[in-house]
């Protein structure tokens, strides 16, 4: 609030103000009173008044500029009304009201919308751990019976269910999140031995010369580490690379890499590139996917294309400090 705006919102005040003096100014003329006197009663009078003015303006002022620079400090802009500053006057009652009962209302809202996003959640979850049960009873029947094909489609199908598992749970991280110090020597050797049937499948050569500890969740790490396996086999890798240091794990491949125009948007969600577009089918989740799980786990990752493609995933010096 500005002086003048202030002035401009008591204009008729002060055009009132003005008439009752001339007016009375006027009456005192007509009883013969002094010039004197009839001035110095006008004087006082809108002295009262401009006095009175001055002070609701100061007081206001103050009140509007704590106001506003409570709302700067905010984040979450919607906490104004807990931080609201007592107001010493009317309209600042009526304003705090206001906005005690508008923000309690998109509480209740906000309240309803997470209540009904987790239950869903707690579906899609549901849903995924029910529906693995047949699709390793298929793959099963499948290798029993040859049908080898049939079963590389479920392994298919698998693992977008599981994609959606994580997708599902990557909103609320604290529910399945458990840090702790992993060794990336066994971490890749899992990966590799459950993964061997499709390295195999496509000669793919395996370079893993990542040794070290580093903190996290193994789930979380392991679904990441996969989707990128994935990505170099889907995108015609023939050699794939682990390497480890400077709290950086590296995967690389020799596949058709990632067009320059593609890379600073292959984390948005549902972005296929030209390359997901042709070469293969993708849903633009993968990577989306990896990207929210390694800022819930403090972790950067980061993708560049170099004969193939390398993506790093740099992990914090001291994790701990990270999630106090």
């Amino acid at each position: 609030m500005n002086f003048i705006t202030f002035c401009r919102d008591k204009l008729f005040y002060a055009v009132a103000a003005l008439l009752t003096a001339g007016f009375g100014g006027f009456v005192l003329w007509a009883l013969h009173c002094p010039p004197v006197f009839i001035a110095l009663t006008s004087f006082l009078y809108l002295s009262g008044g401009l006095s009175a003015l001055l002070r609701e303006y100061i007081i206001k002022k103050s009140y509007y500029r704590s106001l506003y620079a409570s709302l700067d400090a905010l984040e979450q802009k919607h906490y104004i009304a807990d931080v609201l500053p007592p107001p010493s006057f009317s309209e600042g009652e009526i304003l705090s009201d206001v906005l005690q009962a508008a923000v309690k209302s998109m509480n209740d809202e906000i309240a309803v919308h997470r209540k009904g996003n987790r239950e869903y959640r707690e579906y899609v979850e549901l849903w995924v751990h029910e529906i693995k049960t047949p699709i390793s009873g298929a793959k099963l029947v499948c290798e029993n019976n040859g049908y080898a094909e049939v079963s590389a489609e479920l392994a298919k199908v698998e693992r977008y269910v599981e994609q959606a598992l994580f997708y599902a749970r990557s909103s609320a991280v604290e529910k399945d999140y458990v840090l702790r110090e992993i060794s990336l020597k066994e971490l890749l050797h899992t990966l590799l031995r459950d993964n061997a049937k499709i390295l195999i499948a496509h000669k793919i050569k395996v370079e893993a010369q990542a040794e070290g500890t580093v903190a996290g969740d193994p789930k979380w790490l392991g679904f990441i580490l996969r989707q990128l396996l994935d990505n170099s086999v889907k995108y015609g890798a023939k050699t794939l690379r682990f390497t480890f240091g400077n709290h950086t794990l590296t995967v690389r491949d020799d596949g058709i890499g990632i067009p320059s125009g593609d890379l600073p948007r292959i984390f948005e969600r549902g972005f296929t590139g030209e390359n997901g577009r042709g070469a293969a089918r993708s849903t633009g989740m993968g990577l989306y996917i990896c990207k929210e799980l390694c800022v819930k786990m403090g972790l950067e990752i980061s993708a560049r294309s170099e004969d193939g493609t390398a993506v790093s995933i740099v992990f914090p010096q001291n994790p701990y400090v990270t999630f106090l």
